[in-house]
């Protein structure tokens, strides 16, 4: 009787040990700091593709038209058609990308 007895406290003693690990790991993995976005991302509006090539190609209608395959007449009525659906709502948390950079991401 008292083999069992002692077998089943010391099963419960290592149930009891693993438990504390397992909560132990969770509470270490908890801490890890998890950017909601990334720094590189942060840079996107100054120092993106779209900012930085966007303003150079509505200068020249031509290299406009090699990029996108549209005139920016077409680019501009599509954008006025989609705007709504491809418009993203700003949250306190993150500032969304603008459709017309959505869009022209799209036809890249």
């Amino acid at each position: 009787m008292t083999t069992k007895k002692n077998n089943l406290i010391a099963i419960a003693l290592l149930l009891d040990e693993e438990e504390l690990k397992s909560a132990v790991t969770k509470t270490a993995s908890r801490k890890q700091k998890r950017f909601w976005v990334h720094e590189a991302w942060k840079k996107r509006g100054t120092e993106g593709e779209f900012n930085t090539l966007y303003k150079e190609l509505v200068d020249d209608e031509h290299k406009f038209y090699e990029y996108f395959r549209m005139s920016m007449y077409s680019f501009n009525v599509l954008l006025n058609k989609v705007n709504d659906d491809i418009e993203k709502k700003t949250t306190f948390w993150r500032k969304p990308i603008p459709p017309k950079e959505r869009l022209a991401v799209t036809l890249r």
